[in-house]
């Protein structure tokens, strides 16, 4: 057997007592804390960034100039070197496996919320996103973690994937969402998406629903 992530025979040379079985995925004992955990860290509490001492980012105080709603966001690990590898492996070559790292962790989190009556909502995919990558990757993660959810929007977003943008063009996207039709809105709602960058996407999604007038809601990445 391989691990998911290094790739290397963890059965061979290490023995049993060092591999892990989530869902009859091996994952080797020197990747099983493969991402900067933010859980004890100083961390900015409007977005989770990390930082030398708990206090807004600059980010998050411009936020707060431009609009006075400003759900908090909270993030599970830091976005570093080894987060983007995850992000390109997972993501952009479509190499699910991997998934299985962040998987315990994050059903960990989310079923606090869980219990406290929040509605998980994932961030959908652009419809051409979703054509290249030909699955929904956000909602994938969910569902493995064995996370229920449920999906409110829709999106109808057009031009470049986030990722192909500067931090000017991100900061200039307009709504890509729409709430589905007749849906039935949860009293308390928990956004999901993968990676908090500028924020302005998930910020947006939440700006839909409190037109919509529910009070209660917060952002979630897993990465920050």
């Amino acid at each position: 057997m391989r691990c998911v992530w290094c790739r290397n025979d963890v059965t061979a040379d290490s023995g049993i007592s060092s591999l892990f079985m989530w869902n009859s995925r091996p994952i080797c004992r020197q990747c099983q804390n493969l991402f900067h955990s933010l859980e004890k860290e100083p961390i900015c509490p409007g977005c989770g960034r990390l930082m030398e001492e708990e206090t807004l980012c600059y980010d998050c105080i411009r936020w707060k100039e431009m609009d006075s709603y400003f759900p908090m966001n909270q993030a599970l690990y830091h976005y570093d070197e080894q987060a983007k590898e995850f992000m390109e492996r997972y993501k952009f070559i479509g190499d699910c496996a991997v998934a299985f790292l962040i998987k315990e962790d994050l059903k960990k989190v989310l079923k606090k919320y869980i219990k406290q009556g929040y509605t998980i909502c994932p961030l959908p995919t652009s419809k051409q996103s979703l054509e290249k990558r030909e699955f929904e990757s956000v909602e994938y993660i969910l569902e493995l973690s064995k996370i229920p959810y449920q999906q409110l929007f829709q999106h109808i977003g057009k031009g470049k994937k986030q990722s192909e943008k500067t931090r000017e063009e991100r900061m200039k996207l307009q709504q890509p969402f729409v709430l589905k039709e007749k849906v039935k809105l949860p009293t308390k709602i928990l956004l999901f998406d993968d990676i908090y960058t500028t924020g302005k996407t998930i910020r947006l999604a939440a700006k839909l629903l409190q037109d919509k007038e529910i009070e209660d809601i917060r952002l979630f990445t897993v990465f920050r």
